[in-house]
């Protein structure tokens, strides 16, 4: 956006150095991942792209499932590798720099501590995620860090 000549200071998009996305494979986090890409790239910003495994819920899975855990784990974090891998290379098309981080734990609490240990300026998420379903309201995840982090949040419908 080069026509922008003035920015007063204090505005979201003027202060913005580091973006956060967190993805999971649902059609929300794609939509929030397309959002924060021309986000970036209109502010310049460094954008961390985010997967985080959700251990709590494929523990509960493998034993009703009477699966190895830690067989389960693995395949569930390959998956997410190759999740941030293809995001990565969709951002390929702008001109932002890119880092992609998995994690392990409840997506909620992940996304709360990595934005805040990071300083990010904008959180952008889908207003639901993979288990949202067809509820026509934000999704539990999203609620959570929307009250957790101290920063700009953008929810992609």
């Amino acid at each position: 956006m080069e026509n922008i000549v003035y920015c007063e200071p204090g505005r979201v998009f003027c202060r913005a150095q580091k973006v956060l996305v967190a993805v999971d494979g649902s059609a929300g986090a794609a939509r929030a991942a397309t959002v924060a890409f021309e986000v970036a790239e209109m502010t310049e910003s460094r954008l961390t792209i985010l997967h985080v495994v959700p251990t709590p819920a494929i523990q509960h899975f493998a034993t009703m499932a009477n699966e190895d855990a830690e067989e389960v784990l693995r395949r569930y974090c390959e998956r997410g590798q190759q999740l941030l891998e293809g995001y990565r290379r969709a951002a390929e098309e702008y001109s932002i720099e890119v880092e992609t981080v998995l994690e392990r734990g409840l997506p909620s609490e992940r996304i709360v501590s990595i934005a805040k240990k990071a300083g990010v300026d904008i959180v952008v998420l889908g207003s639901k995620g993979a288990t949202g379903g067809n509820v026509p309201r934000t999704g539990s995840c999203t609620q959570r860090v929307i009250a957790g982090v101290n920063c700009t949040v953008i929810v992609a419908k």
